[in-house]
């Protein structure tokens, strides 16, 4: 009884004046009972108190007061808008109370579109309301910056209930060919579509996902509002899968990218694209080992399902002490003559060293950085880095990895994870993958791990390979750095799909005092380096996402825009 009374005491603290706002917006959205059963869960489970998201709403959108300001605000370039929606009344409704009010509206007309008089148009699809403040962000977003094309962030609004806000991430190419994630709200340059006339002919049923997948092969001048704009006001939208290929295909073939095929994804809206192998390249897998044979060992076993034969594996040994070792190399070397063993000479550990050393002995056009401890479940796993390392405007393509228990190990890297960079829905169990994971899609992200990435060689060369100062940490995210500071693009595919026991064969960084103290130096120079790009955020993955963890969880506090 004594501890009820203690949690009960706990929970009344909390609601206090600075937080009421958020207690009071929670109520309107999820009512008194909503309430009572968020503190009577509190009280029995130890968990929150109020809703995330109807803290971060309460935290991060304009109250009352906020919104009659708006109301009030005069455009310095004075800009109107041509509003392309469906006859839908509660949408019709909702562009009513916008608080900026220069649009006109009406149904697709190209003649009409072409003779806009407006500087914006706004496409606007089906089954969703506008946030009240929606042409008002737009605004500010235009006068900041001379944008081509604008989106935003968006929820669901079911039974006047704000859920599952869809926090995007910035515009990558790989990333809207695998699930079109812009959705039903888009505004577009009015004299863009005037230049480009052809955008309007003979566009699909989704004439949103066709506009942006045109204007996206003409400029890179596409603008993300962190915020959420628009409510889809139904529960589980109908996807027309097969429009949609249609609108990918024909995007491909303008970009004169040869495909065998458009695959349906993991969830309905998601898609795979198998780029066509241009010949047969011989690929080198540069592979550190140092002892620990029994990894090797499952390594080379994984490597035999492959489907692709054109590979030699580089062995780079360093500082193996073990008899056993050396007469493992030799037994291997002798059953399969595309096993070559290059000996580094060092006395210490430095992973960038040894590695730079492997693509000094390849002879292969393209290069696999492939820890010793990783086993591939993918048999097609060299085509599918392959297709994308053959891209022109790809730097890097790397994979998706599981620890033993099929929880993720890798599924790309994120920017600004505790202040640096951590590996994205780290130990989520493959059960609870969500759509807006973005875990099971090809995308364009910062950084991927090289455990298991393939690059061009002249490009690893060009790159001037691993810095060899950061002899372990934080080395292949600083190459994927250097990677993208040339504008390329780093590719993760998680359609090769591989176990990595992780750093068994050289301990943890911490385990001793000598690796805490390299450990920090390699730490001073990465910062050093990159504090500045890492400080503007990572442009593919949403500021509305905490960074104290590696899941995509809600930061609700107020949010600096």
């Amino acid at each position: 009884m004594k501890s009820l009374i203690r949690k009960v005491k706990k929970v009344l603290n909390a609601i206090n004046l600075q937080n009421m706002k958020s207690v009071l917006r929670y109520i309107k959205n999820n009512g008194f009972k909503g309430l009572g059963t968020t503190i009577i869960n509190k009280i029995r489970f130890g968990k929150v108190v109020l809703d995330e998201y109807a803290t971060w709403i309460a935290n991060n959108e304009p109250n009352t007061s906020e919104l009659e300001n708006e109301k009030k605000y005069e455009s310095c370039q004075n800009l109107k808008f041509d509003i392309i929606c469906p006859n839908d009344e509660k949408l019709i409704k909702s562009i009513e109370n916008q608080t900026y009010k220069k649009y006109n509206v009406y149904k697709f007309e190209k003649e009409r579109i072409l003779n806009s008089k407006s500087d914006y148009l706004i496409f606007l699809g089906n089954n969703i309301e506008l946030a009240q403040f929606a042409l008002y962000e737009i605004v500010k977003s235009i006068e900041y910056r001379d944008s081509i094309l604008i989106y935003s962030d968006n929820d669901k609004l079911i039974d006047e209930k704000r859920t599952e806000p869809h926090f995007k991430p910035g515009f990558a190419r790989d990333t809207i060919l695998s699930q079109n994630y812009i959705g039903q709200f888009i505004a577009v340059k009015t004299d863009f579509i005037k230049i480009h006339q052809d955008i309007l002919n003979n566009l699909n049923k989704n004439i949103i996902y066709d506009i942006l997948l045109q204007i996206s092969e003409k400029t890179r001048k596409i603008e993300h509002i962190q915020k959420i704009l628009y409510h889809e006001t139904i529960e589980n939208r109908k996807i027309d899968v097969e429009d949609e290929k249609q609108i990918i295909a024909k995007h491909l073939k303008r970009m004169n990218l040869e495909y065998d095929n458009i695959k349906d994804g993991r969830f309905e809206g998601q898609y795979k694209i198998n780029y066509k192998i241009k010949g047969n390249p011989l690929v080198s897998l540069v592979v550190p080992n140092m002892d620990h044979i029994q990894d090797l060992s499952k390594l080379l076993k994984s490597l035999e399902k492959s489907t692709y034969s054109n590979y030699e594996v580089i062995i780079v040994e360093n500082n193996s002490k073990n008899k056993e070792t050396f007469e493992y190399y030799e037994k291997i070397s002798k059953q399969d003559n595309r096993i070559k063993v290059c000996k580094f000479d060092i006395n210490y550990f430095n992973y960038s060293a040894i590695v730079n050393y492997g693509v000094e002995c390849s002879n292969g056009e393209y290069i696999v950085m492939l820890n010793n401890d990783i086993e591939f479940i993918t048999e097609d796993w060299i085509e599918q880095l392959l297709m994308y390392a053959q891209r022109p405007d790809v730097g890097i393509c790397g994979a998706k990895l599981y620890f033993p228990d099929r929880s993720i190990q890798h599924a790309g890297v994120t920017l600004g994870t505790r202040g640096l960079a951590g590996h994205r829905c780290r130990e989520v169990q493959e059960k609870d993958f969500k759509k807006d994971d973005y875990i099971n899609i090809v995308q364009d992200l910062s950084a991927v791990t090289a455990a298991c990435f393939m690059v061009r060689k002249q490009l690893y060369i060009d790159m001037l390979g691993f810095d060899e100062k950061l002899a372990v940490a934080f080395n292949d995210v600083d190459f994927c750095m250097k990677i993208r500071t040339a504008k390329y693009l780093i590719v993760y595919n998680p359609f090769v799909e591989a176990y990595h026991y992780e750093s068994k064969s050289r301990g943890e960084d911490t385990e001793n005092t000598e690796k805490q103290k390299r450990f920090a130096k390699e730490y001073e120079l990465f910062v050093k380096r990159w504090s500045k790009v890492i400080a503007k955020g990572d442009p593919y993955y949403n500021k509305n996402y905490r960074l104290d963890t590696d899941l995509p969880k809600i930061n609700y506090n107020k949010i600096s825009y």
